[in-house]
C-alpha cells in the first residue's frame, strides 16, 4: 500500500485568514495615533489658517454675485 499524503490545504487557509484577521486589528487599533499627539486648536486659530487659504475653485456663478 502506498503512503497517503496529508493535504494542509485547508490547515494553510485557517493560519492565513488567522493573521489577516490580526494585523486587521492591530492596524485598526494604531489607526487614530496620528490625531493624539497634534493637541487642541482654537477657534481662532483655526480661522487664521483658514484666512489665508487661497480657494481654487473655478467656479464662476460665485465670483458674479
Amino acid at each position: 500500500m502506498a503512503e497517503q499524503e496529508k493535504d494542509n490545504t485547508m490547515t494553510v487557509v485557517i493560519a492565513v485568514t488567522l493573521i489577516a484577521i490580526i494585523g486587521v486589528f492591530l492596524l485598526k487599533s494604531r489607526e487614530t495615533e496620528h490625531l493624539k499627539g497634534s493637541g487642541e486648536t482654537s477657534a481662532a486659530a483655526e480661522a487664521q489658517v483658514l484666512k489665508q487659504h487661497k480657494d481654487f475653485n473655478n467656479d464662476v456663478t460665485k465670483q458674479l454675485k
